[in-house]
């Protein structure tokens, strides 16, 4: 149930024996109306027959214990970026003087230095 899921800190089963640990405080009416609930639950044949929780199935719960821990639960936000793109104008003119030796590397500048003047303008 969604009202008792969101207070659960954590669970887990040791000697055959559920436990709860709760986040908020409960007085005995609550504790006993979550301990029917869920056992009702773990008892209705849709969870016995479901193969959803074939890994509980050769587990038998004798009995369930709710303790309530006061200290609120941590929740982390995980960082997400944005990201923009980003667009400018160019603003270089392409009007620059080549002096290099290597014809592969001056073809190469010649023509990055064209790519420039076409989108300058």
């Amino acid at each position: 149930m969604p009202s008792i899921q969101k207070n659960i800190k954590y669970a887990y089963i040791k000697n055959s024996i559920l436990y709860f640990v709760m986040q908020t405080r409960l007085n005995k009416r609550d504790n006993d109306n979550i301990i029917n609930t869920i056992k009702m639950i773990l008892n209705s044949p849709m969870i016995k027959e479901s193969n959803k929780f074939i890994e509980c199935k050769n587990i038998d719960i004798v009995d369930i214990k709710i303790y309530a821990d006061y200290k609120p639960k941590v929740e982390v936000k995980l960082y997400s970026t944005t990201t923009h793109k980003l667009s400018y104008k160019e603003r270089a003119t392409g009007d620059i003087k080549v002096e290099i030796e290597d014809e592969k590397l001056k073809k190469l500048t010649l023509s990055i230095i064209d790519i420039i003047k076409n989108r300058s303008g």
